[in-house]
């Protein structure tokens, strides 16, 4: 068996063991609030975004059909990609289209080209948000998933803000360079952009099969030390043929593949899909069943302890324990307060500031949009100049936003997420020194574990694009039938000048209250989930006490039962926690 099957089996059969110790605490009494769903959904959906980008007419584009080994996206000899494809596991080779106002349609493999190119779909006329096709390829299994971008540098500026949108989906990047094209500035500065996200970058310098092995070293060098500069170290360039690949791998042609070069690639690929992608998660899990198991050790222990301890001297213990809660409740109500702020400052430093630029740039654009429109169509009517000229600034308006929307659901949901990380560090701090406030009170050890949040920000923001037209409509139907056409045609401009202003107003308004609308109920949700952890302790706590101080008060027979049951939970606990020591150090 190959050393990469071998990693391959090895992920999947730890998987498989965690699943079933998930499975297994939920017959376990002491563990009262195990989030089973959300670790197996955890496990289950784990996604890991490989975003391929690059200057356009790189390859990226045939670098991903030569990994999948079909010839599933469009490649063409003019900048071709316009909107974001996004590769992901499926049982058949199947092609979703979602556009922007949340409609979705399904369509023929072959008929992709017509919604993700630039010929097909200039600027995005058809209002595409991005498209999903799902393939049966062992580089998308467990959650990986390839994000196919358009080309940087183009003359289209909409394909440089889509790859930009993309940078923070990014968990690795596979960066394509060029052997008939040395590295450019534009280039450089994506790639320090690119830097930002992504948290491991691999480099690829395609088309090698164009030149001389003296030649491919030559560029291989000459690349090498422009990489090392812009990254400060030292980067390895995989040389690969895309087209070669794909050749070898539709034919059959073993001698072919291996010229390629993405044989040596692709091994490394998997390598690292695996063991990185794959220790992490499990790693994150492992962690989090170990907390739960303390915790629920910690109060089979306590309660133990109440069966055994002498009652005045445990009366004292839990009036010193009731003191320490209400100081934790107040830390509680402070922590409420201060997520509040930390919301509102969002609202204000990147709402609000985002607004403002996004407004700044667009506006210029926009009205650039009309004055073409007017010299290009003076000589229609007014009325149809009117309508031509109105749909225009629409158009433009509600493509500049889409396209800005995008990113900008993403950066705010990751400013949101980052707020809830930190304050779930803060409740994470306070529950175990509450627990080991109370473990050195009652004299039960505590073994604290520390382990990576499960909560992430579900809450994704939308936008659906409203056409008010402010009483534009009016005012110059009432002009047209009493001006000279060459008068009509000057006011119907001055009139749109002003509207431009006024729809991108509007429609930043809506955006606004969208965000915060979303970003409140996301709050309120986060805060009740969280919170709940601290008094989920302080009940804990109090809990094991009483049930202790309950049985006792009903004879020393319930008591040892108690204690047999107790000895026999903490004995199925001490198993399960050897099982994931075992899967740690494996």
């Amino acid at each position: 068996m190959s050393a990469e099957r071998n990693v391959v089996n090895g992920y999947a059969g730890l998987k498989d063991e965690l699943l079933d110790i998930i499975d297994g605490l939920l017959h376990v009494e002491a563990v009262r609030e195990c989030p089973c769903d959300e670790l197996r959904d955890k496990l289950a959906s784990n996604t890991f975004n490989l975003v391929v980008l690059g200057q356009f007419k790189r390859g990226k584009t045939s670098l991903i059909n030569a990994l999948l080994g079909m010839d599933i996206l469009p490649v063409a000899v003019v900048p071709l990609t316009s909107i974001a494809t996004i590769l992901t596991y499926g049982d058949a080779l199947r092609v979703r289209v979602y556009f922007n106002d949340d409609r979705m349609s399904e369509v023929k493999p072959e008929s992709l080209f017509e919604y993700v190119t630039e010929k097909a779909n200039p600027k995005n006329e058809k209002d595409v948000s991005r498209v999903v096709v799902t393939y049966p390829s062992d580089y998308l299994k467990d959650g990986v998933r390839i994000i196919d971008t358009p080309g940087v540098g183009s003359v289209y500026q909409h394909n440089t803000d889509v790859a930009y949108q993309y940078l923070p989906k990014s968990d690795a990047a596979l960066f394509l360079l060029s052997v008939d094209q040395p590295l450019s500035q534009a280039e450089l500065d994506f790639l320090k952009d690119v830097r930002q996200y992504a948290d491991k970058i691999f480099f690829l310098l395609n088309k090698v099969d164009f030149f001389s092995e003296s030649d491919l070293k030559e560029s291989l060098g000459f690349s090498g030390s422009i990489l090392k500069e812009t990254m400060g170290a030292d980067v390895r360039i995989y040389p690969i043929s895309a087209k070669l690949a794909l050749e070898g791998k539709t034919e059959g042609a073993e001698e072919k593949l291996q010229k390629s070069g993405l044989p040596a690639f692709s091994g490394m690929l998997n390598k690292f899909l695996m063991e990185e992608k794959g220790n992490v998660l499990i790693a994150s899990v492992t962690n989090n069943l170990l907390r739960i198991i303390s915790h629920a050790r910690f109060e089979i222990d306590l309660e133990l302890k109440s069966l055994t301890t002498p009652l005045e001297v445990l009366k004292d213990k839990i009036e010193v324990f009731e003191k320490k809660k209400l100081e934790v409740m107040q830390e509680k109500q402070d922590m409420d307060i201060l997520l509040d702020g930390q919301v509102k400052a969002l609202i204000k430093n990147v709402i609000d500031a985002d607004l403002d630029k996004v407004k700044k740039e667009i506006t210029p654009v926009v009205m650039a949009g009309l004055e073409s429109a007017y010299n290009e169509n003076k000589g229609l009517s007014v009325k149809e100049l009117h309508k031509v000229l109105e749909e225009r600034v629409m158009d433009d308006v509600k493509q500049a936003y889409n396209t800005w929307r995008i990113g900008e659901d993403e950066r705010i949901s990751g400013e949101f997420e980052a707020i809830c990380v930190r304050f779930i560090q803060k409740i994470d701090e306070t529950v175990d020194s509450l627990l080991k406030f109370s473990s050195d009170l009652f004299a039960v050890p505590f073994d604290a574990i520390k382990a990576e949040a499960l909560w992430t920000a579900k809450s994704r923001f939308y936008y659906k694009f409203k056409e008010e037209l402010v009483g534009l409509q009016m005012l110059t139907a009432s002009l047209m039938s009493a001006l000279p056409k060459f008068l009509g045609e000057k006011i119907i401009l001055k009139e749109l000048r002003n509207f431009v202003p006024q729809v991108i107003d509007a429609q930043a308004g809506r955006f606004r209250h969208d965000f915060i609308e979303r970003l409140e109920k996301s709050k309120v949700d986060f805060r009740w989930e969280m919170l709940q952890r601290i008094e989920s302790t302080i009940e804990g706590i109090s809990t094991a006490i009483r049930k202790g101080v309950d049985k006792r008060g009903l004879g020393e027979i319930e008591a040892n039962e108690r204690s047999r049951a107790l000895s026999v939970e903490s004995e199925a606990l001490d198993k399960i926690r050897e099982r994931l020591t075992a899967i740690i150090e494996r």
